[in-house]
């Protein structure tokens, strides 16, 4: 079985060695990380998905390989397996690689040898690309990665350093035409294995967002449930349904940030109560595990102190709690999901996460990513990463965010009495007054962009700028 890596990782610098955004790229490579049996570090399929331009993906297969049935990972490197150590043994040790063969055993080794050799980042692509096949990820096919056989450019830092500036059309169509920042995944793959993450533009890797991500979605389904069927969920109630949406749909992101974190870090220290339990956290990756599995006496405890607004590192969330009538949610709602989700993951239900971002909103622009026609269970749609050329981006998938709302709404009605077609129209309407409130208070006066995105091909429209 896989091993996680421990939680006093050197590979984690101290605060002010790196830019805050690499620190927390490390801190998520290292709690993502697995290792073999046999030592070989191992990243999945999703979490290699998700690395947008931050790190770099080189497949040491057979040219024949890459360009045949199977395909290779789109923005992939290639680099014969022969001549792998030799140029990969002189890049960065710091630089994040992803090694990839057809399953894992040609990765591996060249994986294992870059370790022996000093390198700190480098993973196996966990299944190959049998793997990355098998969850619905898509390929390319494209014999143009053949000809820069062993050509590998510099690293990408600008994938660390937000730069804050207002985005003109062409940097959003340069950006969106950047095969090494696209993903792409099946739709019915992400409702079942994927998670949508926030808009939030802190996110560094390759993302499909919505107005607080999967938590955010989800609560706000539940506050037009409980308006149209006039009634108040419970903590009984949305437990209950927190356990069958698990058994639905799999994985529910929610997302806080760095100066949240540290203010609930802070909050705990003051809390005589807790000098016991803390006496020995001090480190990022000791905080993760405490707050992954903390006391069972102490959970109530600490429950009051997470669910504060200060405490919410997820703007949208926040602004949920604090503004809930102009919201349209009940205040209540909004602190019992926060209580039921992180209780259901103190109860070993890995599928919640919660992913910590750096620093502080820079963006530059706001995008609606696109696809062509409409969404279904067989489309493929991208993740990007909200990081353009150094700046920040507002990233939303509104064609997703719709087809994942319905099919909430439906499993929602499937164990009651009210009509779906009301509660979608209620969803409709309320999802288009909480993301009008939210963008006014994260990202007033920016241009707004509607892009449409193909596999072949980019458009990007301007469509005005937040109020």
């Amino acid at each position: 079985m896989s091993q996680p890596a421990p939680a006093d990782d050197p590979r984690i610098p101290p605060i002010g060695r790196v830019t805050q955004a690499e620190r927390m790229f490390r801190v998520n490579w290292v709690a993502a990380e697995l290792r073999s049996p046999s030592g070989v570090p191992l990243l999945s399929p999703h979490d290699v998905a998700r690395l947008g331009h931050a790190a770099r993906i080189v497949d040491v297969r057979r040219a024949e390989e890459i360009v045949g049935p199977d395909g290779h990972v789109p923005g992939s490197d290639y680099v014969p397996l022969d001549r792998a150590v030799e140029l990969l043994s002189h890049r960065a040790v710091d630089e994040p690689l992803v090694l990839v063969s057809r399953t894992e055993e040609r990765a591996s080794r060249i994986a294992l040898e870059l370790e022996s050799r000093g390198h700190r980042f480098v993973a196996v692509l966990m299944g190959g690309i049998v793997g990355w096949r098998q969850v619905g990820l898509a390929v390319s096919r494209d014999p143009s990665i053949l000809s820069r056989e062993g050509a590998i450019g510099p690293a990408r830092t600008s994938a660390f350093v937000a730069e804050h500036r207002v985005l003109a059309r062409d940097d959003v169509a340069a950006h969106l035409g950047d095969p090494s920042v696209i993903r792409w995944m099946k739709l019915a793959s992400l409702l079942l294995t994927g998670r949508i993450s926030c808009v939030d533009g802190r996110d560094g890797s390759g993302i499909i967002g919505a107005p607080g991500g999967d938590a955010g979605e989800l609560l706000l389904v539940l506050a037009a449930f409980e308006r149209v069927g006039k009634i108040q969920l419970d903590d009984a109630a949305l437990r209950a349904l927190l356990l069958r949406r698990l058994d639905a749909f799999g994985r529910l992101y929610l997302h806080t940030d760095i100066g949240a974190q540290n203010r609930l870090i802070g909050s705990f220290r003051s809390d005589r109560r807790l000098d016991a339990a803390l006496a020995n956290v001090f480190e990022t990756l000791q905080w993760r595990r405490f707050l992954a599995s903390p006391p069972e006496e102490l959970r109530d405890l600490l429950l009051d102190h997470m669910i504060r607004p200060e405490h919410l590192g997820c703007g949208h969330l926040r602004l949920s709690l604090v503004n809930a009538r102009d919201y349209g949610v009940r205040p209540e709602l909004v602190e019992s999901f926060l209580r039921q989700f992180f209780r259901l993951r103190w109860e070993s239900i890995t599928e919640h996460d919660v992913e910590v971002l750096p620093g502080g909103h820079a963006e530059g622009a706001v995008v609606n990513v696109l696809i062509p026609g409409d969404a279904e269970a067989y489309s493929r749609v991208p993740l990007v990463s909200p990081m353009a050329g150094g700046t920040q981006i507002f990233l939303q998938h509104p064609q997703v965010a719709q087809y994942l709302r319905r099919q909430t709404v439906h499993f929602l009605c499937a164990s009651s009495e009210v009509d779906p077609r009301a509660l979608e129209a209620e969803v409709t309407a309320l999802a288009e007054r909480q993301l009008g409130r939210t963008l006014h208070e994260l990202a007033r006066g920016l241009p707004i962009f509607v892009a449409t995105v193909s596999p072949n091909s980019v458009h990007v429209d301007l469509h005005g700028e937040v109020a």
